[in-house]
């Protein structure tokens, strides 16, 4: 793992974090304790396994985000503790952190983990019309309101990042760190390579579009049949699809776009946020992601007293680290 430093010195009682970790932790979940540490959580003893089935729905509560919509989320640990907001991207959902989140939870974290609409365990509207950027905004907008989060500790990578970067711009009262992965808000004046051009022809047009496929393409580490499968399960027929297939398209690549325009302001909000603000990259060669970290680095206040973090992973570091 190389790291990005910025003079930042580790806080006090991280080596009792490090040793608090299960050996079986991943570098990743390390990583992130380490990022949200809180004093709160200092010298406290892990709690026993937090037992949670991804697998299933049994363990997701719901809440309605719009009229007749519903997000699932995954809610670990207690009410009182620090929260920690995990955001998932394309093609996935909040799967992608079932070995992630029950182990910040035994850190003394309430660790909360939503599917965004159309994705996961969470309602896939039929109505091709309400695929936009706007509408997985004020839905996220919506989904932190009805559970009154405050003082978040955001982790967000992907879509999950490209969205709630506008709410961390326009809301900066709500987070108190935020660690991004693969996100970045376009403007429409970036150039998009080839490869991402054929990735939204592939989502949109191809009838073997496999969100399973896509995340073992995407990750160093092969996928096990069983895990790929896990990732096509929210997709039983074909509407189902309809938002993960249009997701990549709804990257702006024009500056009239009106998303442009909104990621633009949302930018210039970003400038003046001050909190502690952190970027983990992998180190593949993905030209849609490339340098982005950077740009992030140097347009976020927050950042720039930070230890920024390169992986040794794939564009789905989840499940590489």
């Amino acid at each position: 793992m190389n790291h990005i430093r910025n003079g930042k010195q580790a806080p006090t009682g991280i080596n009792e974090m490090k040793m608090s970790i299960k050996k079986t932790a991943s570098l990743f979940l390390l990583l992130l304790s380490l990022l949200f540490f809180s004093c709160k959580n200092e010298h406290k003893i892990p709690r026993k396994e937090i037992d949670i089935d991804f697998y299933t729905s049994e363990h997701y509560q719901f809440v309605e985000v719009d009229e007749g919509i519903r997000m699932a989320y995954a809610d670990l640990g207690r009410a009182g503790d620090p929260i920690i907001l995990l955001l998932h991207g394309e093609p996935n959902s909040s799967f992608v952190y079932r070995e992630i989140a029950p182990l910040l939870a035994q850190q003394h974290f309430r660790v909360i983990v939503p599917d965004l609409v159309g994705f996961g365990y969470s309602d896939k509207p039929e109505n091709p019309e309400l695929i936009s950027y706007a509408n997985q905004t004020q839905w996220l907008n919506t989904f932190i309101d009805r559970l009154a989060l405050k003082d978040i500790r955001l982790f967000a990578h992907d879509w999950g990042g490209m969205i709630s970067l506008r709410i961390v711009a326009n809301r900066p009262a709500l987070f108190r760190k935020v660690a991004v992965s693969y996100s970045y808000l376009f403007e429409g004046d970036e150039k998009i390579p080839d490869s991402f051009l054929g990735f939204i022809d592939y989502a949109g047009n191809d009838p073997g579009f496999s969100p399973g496929n896509i995340m073992d393409w995407g990750s160093k580490t092969k996928l096990p049949d069983s895990i790929r499968i896990k990732y096509n399960a929210p997709f039983q027929q074909a509407s189902d699809y309809l938002f993960a297939r249009k997701f990549p398209s709804l990257i702006p690549t024009s500056t009239d776009d009106p998303e442009a325009i909104v990621n633009k302001n949302c930018n210039a909000q970003l400038k003046h946020f001050s909190k502690p603000f952190i970027t983990i990259w992998g180190n593949n060669e993905d030209l849609m992601w490339k340098g982005k970290d950077s740009l992030l680095q140097a347009l976020v206040p927050g950042a720039k007293a930070q230890i920024h973090h390169t992986l040794n992973a794939g564009h789905f570091l989840q499940e590489d680290q």
